[in-house]
């Protein structure tokens, strides 16, 4: 089972929007896929409430039951966990980075932004964990864009795919759905699958992981 928890410590990074967008297009491309909203505000179970369809499955259940919870999922047959979590700094949020395949870290190409990765990093380095930096929010071709490129690729692995700042993320997420889901040849729908291939790649080096179809 890959668990790949979506950190950052920077609020309005894209933690919410990243994880439903990947697990949404895990579960139609992948195999059975589960979300876990571990992010007090609950954006990410607000959405799900939203939603017509049921899957991916929303689980619920307190962070403490963390490990526990994912032996039973695993056993249960679940083949891919993507978890939204907190912007904060918490014992426990070590632990569940400590449990994934993969950290996904989505930064906006803003200086506040960059400037919020060291703490996250920190973060994922206690927790020794394998990560990926994911530029999110993006405007196109601008010199923001390329200098955020040059300075996350200082510091790890960054996606080759830019998720770029489209009206059809919001749009979408009204109605409980995702950019995959109404027009997934588009220009966002497009960005979203890179990021999951690319995603997927990286895990396969810490585990057997399907590819996308």
């Amino acid at each position: 089972m890959e668990i790949i928890v979506v950190a950052s410590q920077k609020g309005g990074s894209g933690k919410t929007t990243t994880t439903r967008s990947l697990a949404v297009l895990a579960q139609k491309t992948l195999g059975s896929t589960v979300i876990i909203d571990l992010d007090p505000q609950g954006s990410l179970t607000a959405w799900w409430n939203r939603r017509e369809d049921q899957q991916p499955a929303l689980v619920a259940f307190d962070i403490a039951e963390f490990t526990e919870r994912m032996e039973q999922l695993e056993a249960a047959g679940i083949e891919y966990v993507f978890v939204d979590t907190p912007p904060s700094v918490h014992p426990e949020i070590l632990d569940v980075m400590r449990k994934a395949t993969m950290i996904v870290v989505p930064v906006r190409p803003s200086p506040d932004d960059l400037d919020a990765v060291r703490d996250t990093l920190a973060m994922i380095e206690a927790a020794g964990a394998p990560f990926v930096f994911v530029l999110t929010q993006a405007k196109h071709r601008t010199r923001l864009q390329l200098s955020a490129v040059q300075a996350l690729a200082q510091h790890g692995k960054l996606a080759p795919t830019v998720i770029h700042d489209r009206t059809d993320f919001p749009t979408t997420a009204i109605s409980g759905q995702t950019v995959n889901e109404q027009e997934a040849a588009s220009p966002s729908g497009r960005e979203v699958q890179d990021v999951l291939e690319y995603v997927m790649q990286q895990c396969r080096k810490y585990g057997n992981t399907a590819v996308v179809a």
